[in-house]
């Protein structure tokens, strides 16, 4: 079966994408041609930020786009009260010495079932402070994205070894 090479991409497609994550202040904080690691989702099945599936729509193997998406776009905003303490008692004697201040722990929640994800602020002799905000809560994000590869309706099309798509590294 012939595939279509310019299809553009619809809810529900799956799409390959590289990017490049930028903050304000021009700190990169992930850069698959850095990493070699592309990123494959679902189109409008929310496993990606909703900036990221709303801008892709459209798009076809090879383009690429470059837009800025607002906390509420990204990882939400910052809360102050999502910055809780932990006891001490409440991690293996062990952990305790290797805790260090910016260190990004997983917990669980009190009853086992909820998975977290906070930012270590201090550590005290009786207990830890925790920030339960992603670490990019309240961040501008300016993405930079080439779509790789898509697939609609059982049909695929990427892009070439001979440069389908276009280069996002720095000039």
């Amino acid at each position: 079966m012939e595939t279509e090479e310019k299809t553009l991409i619809s809810l529900g497609d799956e799409v390959e994408m590289h990017y490049k994550c930028t903050l304000e202040d021009g700190t990169v904080t992930g850069d698959s041609h850095e990493t070699g690691e592309t990123i494959s989702f679902e189109v409008g099945k929310k496993t990606v930020l909703s900036g990221i599936d709303n801008r892709v729509v459209g798009m076809s193997v090879g383009s690429t786009d470059s837009f800025t998406l607002t906390p509420e776009e990204g990882y939400g905003d910052y809360f102050e009260d999502r910055i809780g303490t932990v006891p001490n008692d409440n991690f293996p004697a062990e952990f305790i010495p290797q805790l260090t201040e910016g260190m990004v722990i997983p917990l669980q929640s009190k009853d086992g079932v909820q998975r977290l994800i906070g930012t270590i602020k201090e550590v005290g002799d009786e207990e830890v402070t925790v920030d339960f905000n992603h670490p990019l809560a309240g961040q501008t994000l300016t993405f930079d994205v080439e779509i790789i590869k898509i697939t609609a309706g059982g049909t695929t099309s990427e892009a070439t070894e001979e440069g389908d798509g276009a280069d996002l590294t720095d000039e």
